[in-house]
């Protein structure tokens, strides 16, 4: 296996267009926090919830280990967010906590988890079954992305406290549910639409889709609810791709 290091102009193209649309996103949670007056819990959602979406970008790129590199920057550009520069951006994503210490720790999390999972899997030139990273991807962005927020607007009288964090059933259900809806998502779209994994000769796995993507959302919800605060932009993505990996060889759809 022979890593090709060539920039082609469709790399160019593409990466610049996963770039510009990563600044978009603070750009408008920046917006929001200054013009809308919206508060930093809820411009950090939409930091949260949509910039992971650059990783689109992946089946697009002749050598998609380029995906990487705007993840990469992105993990960059948030251990600058604290300088006066970027300030702005800083404000738009920070909780309490993070004025304190000056960093934004879980979307510096957020991006070195993506940049990991997209690095070994494009790296290593295992595109074809990307859809594992992506779910995984996608579970932390919306699984973990709306279950603070449901939480507290819904379940905010039925909390408990785990490992110093709020956890509710509320917050956890809303977790399995957008997992779920995830983890289909990143499945249709890398695993069907783009590479074809997962619809060997065109008919779609859709019972092994199914089991993936609900054995991926429990492993989810069961971590988020047990991480220590602060860890779950590290410990959900990764494990539940883990576990997704290992399932996806015992149904027969990850083969190395």
């Amino acid at each position: 296996m022979q890593l090709n290091l060539l920039l082609t102009p469709i790399d160019i193209i593409v990466f610049l267009i996963a770039v510009i649309y990563a600044v978009l996103v603070l750009t408008i949670a920046d917006v929001a926090r200054r013009k809308l007056n919206m508060g930093s819990d809820f411009t950090r959602k939409i930091v949260h919830l949509f910039a992971g979406l650059a990783i689109w970008t992946v089946p697009y790129y002749t050598h998609s280990w380029w995906a990487t590199v705007v993840a990469l920057l992105f993990a960059v550009f948030l251990l600058m967010a604290n300088n006066e520069r970027f300030s702005k951006f800083f404000s738009a994503m920070a909780r309490p906590e993070d004025l304190e210490h000056g960093s934004v720790r879980g979307p510096f999390w957020y991006a070195v988890s993506i940049t990991v999972l997209t690095g070994i899997f494009t790296f290593l030139q295992l595109n074809e079954i990307y859809f594992i990273a992506a779910a995984a991807i996608q579970m932390m962005m919306f699984g973990d992305g709306m279950s603070a927020p449901v939480g507290m607007k819904y379940g905010k009288n039925y909390t408990r406290t785990i490992l110093g964090s709020k956890r509710s059933l509320h917050g956890s259900a809303a977790l399995f549910i957008f997992s779920f809806l995830g983890a289909l998502l990143a499945f249709w779209f890398f695993g069907v639409l783009n590479y074809g994994t997962l619809a060997p000769s065109g008919t779609i796995l859709w019972n092994e889709i199914f089991i993936l993507a609900f054995v991926g959302s429990v492993t989810a919800t069961l971590v988020e609810l047990v991480s220590p605060k602060g860890t779950d932009n590290i410990l959900l993505p990764y494990t539940t791709c883990i576990i997704m990996l290992l399932l996806g060889v015992m149904l027969g759809i990850v083969v190395f």
